[in-house]
């Protein structure tokens, strides 16, 4: 009989998709969840300012949301950010028992400074969403998650 239960990944990105309507950015919402190698969903994080800061998407207030796709693409660089990304702020809330060997799933692919942070923290494996299915990376083919 078959199972009409998702996939893991499938799963966790539904769970990213709902943490990342948080997000306070005009650009993107984005959202994270962390499932430790036991699958258990330990730790969430959204794209926004630090606590009691003026935010991008609820009072206008970031210099790289002012701007136009045409001004500053897609993917470059975020030097004019206000915003802590949803991987920094899953990172910074997460037990560091449950990201080592875990996989982080996240809305959108991780910029040039978010996946060396995950490494980092010992995440052996990143998900995210593409235009139109899901890919994954492997971070350390050493160790076992």
């Amino acid at each position: 009989m078959p199972s009409n239960r998702p996939h893991w990944d499938e799963w966790a990105l539904g769970v990213a998709d709902a943490v990342a309507a948080r997000g306070d950015c005009t650009r993107s919402q984005v959202g994270a969840v962390l499932l430790d190698r036991r699958r258990r969903l330990c730790a969430a994080g959204y794209n926004g300012t630090p606590p009691g800061e003026k935010g991008c998407l609820s009072d206008g207030w970031c210099p790289r949301g002012r701007l136009s796709y045409e001004q500053i693409p897609k993917g470059s660089d975020y030097g004019n950010c206000i915003s802590i990304h949803a991987e920094e702020n899953l990172l910074i809330h997460a037990n560091r028992e449950d990201l080592m060997g875990g996989t982080v799933y996240i809305t959108r692919a991780p910029c040039y400074r978010c996946l060396p942070r995950l490494q980092a923290a010992g995440v052996f494996r990143v998900v995210w969403r593409t235009e139109t299915d899901w890919e994954a990376k492997v971070l350390d083919w050493k160790r076992k998650p």
